[in-house]
């Protein structure tokens, strides 16, 4: 073998341990952003506020009993979403880290404005996943939100992303969407919504690490996930009430589990715990017109009974307790979509969506003017609650007492 010959297979193998990722920077040369909020400026321009994670203080309040935040805030000015995050690195130590974001904030004003500029810019930056949750500041600005601090959890967008997960299985009112989930919805026939969240309390109590916030039983402010923010096109227009929210998530699938109570005529009440839902919304076309047949199903279980000297373990019994608590979801799916209907004169829950995918031919032709078809669509409610468990009493507490 050639002098020549030996040199460049001794070089090749000395180049191996050179190669790696173009970009790669070690842990301790990063900021670890949680999360991201988004708010309009003057002049056109975006204000990014990123939270980011303290290791240090982490460290500390590790191994002692120190309590307080482990994040800080950096803010920057700029014409667009990625300037200012660039800009951002002039004030931080580290170079700013998206691959760990939680939580994406949008100022209510912002987004009233239009999101999908900065939505499509955060799907396509390379160093971030699309698993995190989006969310808009009810009445506030997405800075404002970032700014409070939790008792439970040191790092507060770890709680706002916890929470989200807890409340969209178990509470129906809210939805978790995360970023590409939005920009889908942002591109199809249904109306995108997302979750609002709000402050709730003192908000000045609650910036920073006040000792209200982190030494007291009762915090004295606290961010509640409320509602959610209605979407035409990619610009906010307005809110659902609690109701209204519900109705939304029942009709287009989104309910996981959840609890609730029917009244019952002659006086008293019993709740109910939501374990599976399965909705289908059938579409029927009548001498041309779209109607449409929403048929959900229930599985649930009796979780008490208030004021009622029904046993209900009897099979009669257990019957009228399930046509009842049918009759109250349909009647909240109509009521729902009704207000809605008076309220914003357009098909906020998607129903345009559902022609699209059985009559993509019929879409086309009322596509243009839906929003007025869909005014005067027929809308039926058709709802099955099967109760399977009711517990091991005969009959309520009340009634073994007097026993």
């Amino acid at each position: 073998m050639t002098y020549k010959r030996v040199l460049v297979i001794l070089l090749t193998i000395l180049m191996f341990p050179l190669e790696g990722c173009w970009d790669r920077k070690e842990l301790n040369q990063l900021g670890i952003a949680v999360a991201i909020g988004i708010d309009s400026a003057p002049n056109n321009q975006l204000k990014v506020t990123a939270q980011v994670v303290i290791p240090a203080q982490i460290a500390q309040n590790n191994s002692s009993k120190n309590v307080g935040s482990n994040v800080t805030l950096f803010e920057a000015v700029a014409p667009t979403l990625t300037e200012a995050i660039q800009m951002i690195t002039e004030i931080s130590p580290r170079r700013i880290y998206l691959g760990h974001i939680k939580m994406f904030i949008l100022g209510e004003a912002f987004a009233r404005k239009g999101i999908a500029d900065v939505v499509e810019t955060m799907v396509r930056a390379p160093q971030t996943r699309a698993d995190y949750y989006v969310a808009v500041a009810k009445g506030r600005r997405a800075e404002e939100i970032l700014q409070i601090t939790t008792p439970l959890e040191s790092i507060p967008a770890n709680k706002l992303f916890t929470s989200l997960e807890a409340s969209s299985e178990d509470w129906a009112p809210t939805i978790k969407i995360t970023v590409d989930e939005l920009m889908h919805n942002l591109l199809t026939n249904g109306r995108p919504v997302l979750t609002g969240i709000r402050i709730v309390g003192d908000y000045q109590e609650g910036i920073g690490d006040s000792p209200r916030n982190f030494e007291t039983s009762k915090p004295a402010t606290q961010l509640q996930f409320t509602g959610l923010a209605y979407f035409k096109k990619d610009r906010l227009i307005g809110w659902l009430d609690e109701v209204e929210s519900r109705g939304y998530n029942y009709i287009n699938n989104r309910v996981d589990q959840m609890v609730g109570h029917t009244d019952l005529p002659g006086g008293g009440r019993f709740g109910m715990h939501v374990l599976r839902t399965d909705t289908k919304v059938k579409v029927i076309l009548d001498e041309g017109e779209p109607t449409f047949k929403v048929i959900v199903s229930i599985k649930g279980r009796i979780t008490e009974v208030q004021k009622t000297s029904q046993n209900v373990r009897t099979s009669n019994n257990l019957r009228h307790l399930e046509k009842l608590a049918s009759a109250k979801l349909a009647q909240l799916m109509k009521s729902s979509v009704e207000s809605t209907r008076r309220r914003f004169k357009m098909d906020v829950f998607g129903f345009g969506q559902f022609v699209h995918e059985a009559y993509p031919k019929v879409w086309k032709s009322l596509e243009h003017e839906w929003d007025r078809v869909f005014m005067n669509a027929k809308i039926d409610y058709d709802v099955n609650v099967s109760i399977g468990k009711v517990g091991t009493l005969l009959g309520t507490f009340q009634d073994v007492m007097r026993e």
